[in-house]
């Protein structure tokens, strides 16, 4: 057990009292009362125990309200970390006599959601060190300073626990002073010190008043539970009754020594009760500081230490973090290096085929230029006429057309005479879409009786980039076409005889030599349905000229011939019964039957051309053949 001396002075006496002390066990072993009759405290100090052997005991320093500035605050609702510095910045504010230096500690007597209440105690800090070297001097080791009224209520509050409820007063009187304190549900809530009269009568009616005023400021009045004097009865048999009529309620009388273990050899003083606030404070130290008012160890603002450990893992988390970012940040670099190189190696393998590409593209672009200006005149004439209005309210008396070589496309202009200037505007406005720009000199009148006198000049221009697109649908639809053509011929089936035979795929001729008067003629190509409109025209364009041949053939011809064509299907390829065919056009003939029969076998699957179903597109040799077979004709009548 720690052995533990307890001190307190006042003017008249110097009080001590030492134990030892484990826990909630204090074993008093000495208890004095010593007058000082003049002495300083410093000197009955020195004299007590300089030469006791007590410099390894921990001393206790109890002192008076007198020493002490006490206020009541009222704070806001703060953290309990905070509450230290909320409660010495609003000491400063509240009390009269303290600085910047003096020791401010406080005591919570409610806390609520609402605010917080404590007992603030503030003292000078040239008091406490007047203890210290008192202390010092008399070979004591410092523990604690503190406030005596609290430390006696801590001695009865700490005893009775959780347990006690309601108001109640502790009073302790001493040589010239008493000290009242009120505590509310456990907790002290009131401290208040006032002098005393020396006389035994004077001192009790003294007593009385003071405890009806503290319990009026502190507003328990008539509902205090009960009254505790410490001390005996037999010492303040004059007190008890008074302080019965004034508190209308009873009191106890407790001897503070009766509630710690006393060695047996120890003397007690008469006057048991001025030690009181001693025992409470060897006992608080122990079981309960946080009752206390300690100057020399205020409450502070918590200072929450940090393991090592934690600063460890603290600064190594980090760490770990950054090494495992850079090592995914290196992973990924990494594989994104690779990618590139893989990208790079199939990038170099690439470039000839890409070199070829461009080549091909300059040349395809090379070619695409000249076929830019490769305008069909004939369909754009067509179209002209198509939108054109009847004749009778317009004319065309002359068209021109020219190609421009540098952006492809051209230019139709055409001159003409209309009835008048609207047709002219709705004939400008038909011909005008997204591929034909039109612009017209205007309409000007002539003086002249022709209907037409209006007469009007357009160009028509056509843009190359339409050439080069209906260029590549015609493509697009050709090979579609082929490819359809394809897949039919693949999947059709002929039933031949009863059986089913698959009829593969011929290989198209695209060109056919036709011997006319023992010479190869011009090829023959097949025409497909898809073919280009200029292809169209031009076969048209051939088919009129063929006919007209006929046509003049026919006029020379006299009345009752027979008439020979040049078609070359059926029959007619021959001449009538009666007229000698010309031996070289015979040669000729007889030499294409034989080349017919002599031809391949064409595959079973393929539809066979019928015999005469070849036509020549060349029409001088038509012509030709036809002036043959009239002059032989002729011959023979």
């Amino acid at each position: 057990m720690v052995k533990k001396l307890a001190i307190d002075w006042d003017e008249h006496e110097l009080r001590y009292v030492s134990a030892q002390c484990s826990g909630r066990s204090v074993k008093v072993i000495e208890a004095k009362i010593i007058e000082i009759n003049g002495r300083s405290p410093q000197d009955v100090l020195i004299t007590e125990f300089s030469s006791a052997g007590l410099s390894e005991a921990e001393t206790l320093i109890a002192i008076g309200r007198g020493k002490a500035e006490l206020r009541e605050l009222q704070l806001p609702p703060v953290p309990q970390e905070e509450l230290p510095d909320m409660v010495r910045f609003q000491s400063l504010r509240s009390f009269a006599n303290i600085g910047d230096s003096s020791v401010v500690d406080y005591l919570i007597t409610k806390q609520r959601d609402s605010g917080v209440e404590v007992i603030a105690a503030a003292v000078a800090p040239q008091n406490l060190d007047s203890i210290r070297q008192c202390v010092e001097k008399a070979s004591l080791s410092l523990k604690r300073i503190a406030l005596r009224p609290l430390a006696a209520a801590a001695l009865y509050l700490s005893l009775q626990g959780e347990s006690q409820s309601g108001e109640v007063a502790l009073i302790d009187l001493l040589s010239d002073s008493a000290e009242i304190v009120i505590a509310r549900d456990g907790k002290v809530v009131f401290v208040r010190t006032v002098r005393m009269p020396s006389s035994d009568n004077a001192r009790g009616k003294a007593l009385a008043g003071e405890l009806k005023r503290s319990l009026i400021a502190c507003g328990v009045i008539n509902r205090l539970q009960s009254v505790v004097l410490w001390g005996t009865s037999q010492v303040h048999a004059v007190e008890i009754p008074m302080l019965e009529e004034t508190s209308g309620c009873s009191v106890q009388i407790v001897n503070p020594f009766e509630l710690v273990e006393v060695d047996r050899k120890t003397d007690l003083p008469e006057h048991v009760g001025r030690l009181a606030p001693l025992l409470g404070l060897l006992l608080a130290d122990e079981v309960a500081p946080d009752r206390l008012i300690d100057f020399l160890n205020p409450r502070k603002p918590e200072i929450k230490t940090e393991s090592p450990y934690k600063k460890i893992v603290i600064a190594g988390v980090p760490v770990a973090a950054g090494v495992l970012l850079a090592l995914s940040i290196y992973g990924q670099i990494a594989s994104l290096d690779k990618q590139i190189a893989e990208l790079r190696d199939s990038n170099a393998a690439m470039q000839p085929d890409i070199k070829l590409a461009d080549e091909s593209l300059a040349k395809t672009e090379t070619v695409d230029a000249f076929l830019d200006g490769d305008v069909n005149w004939l369909q754009e004439i067509r179209r002209m006429a198509v939108e054109m209005p009847p004749s009778d309210q317009m004319i065309i008396r002359g068209v021109s057309a020219g190609v421009n070589a540098r952006t492809g496309g051209g230019v139709l202009k055409i001159e003409g005479g209309a009835v008048n200037p609207a047709i002219i505007d709705e004939f400008e406005k038909a011909l005008r879409d997204e591929n034909h720009q039109v612009n017209g000199t205007g309409a000007s009148e002539q003086k002249t009786e022709d209907a037409y006198r209006w007469e009007f000049s357009e160009s028509i221009s056509v843009t190359g980039s339409s050439i080069r697109d209906s260029r590549y649908i015609g493509i697009s639809q050709q090979m579609a076409s082929e490819m359809t053509s394809e897949t039919d011929v693949n999947n059709s089936v002929v039933e031949t005889e009863g059986t089913t035979v698959e009829n593969p795929q011929v290989p198209q001729q695209s060109e056919q030599e036709v011997q006319v008067n023992g010479e190869p003629s011009d090829a023959i190509a097949t025409q497909s349905a898809d073919s280009s409109p200029a292809t169209a025209d031009a076969t048209d364009t051939s088919a009129e000229v063929v006919t007209g041949a006929q046509a003049s053939v026919a006029e020379d011809r006299k009345p009752g011939e027979t008439e020979n064509t040049g078609a070359s299907s059926g029959d007619n390829d021959k001449p009538s019964e009666g007229s000698e065919i010309p031996s070289d056009v015979k040669s000729n003939q007889e030499d294409s039957e034989e080349g017919s029969s002599n031809a391949p076998t064409q595959d079973s699957t393929m539809p066979v051309p019928q015999e005469g179903s070849i036509q020549t597109e060349n029409s001088e040799a038509n012509q030709g053949l036809e002036v043959a077979k009239a002059i032989d004709a002729e011959g023979q009548r």
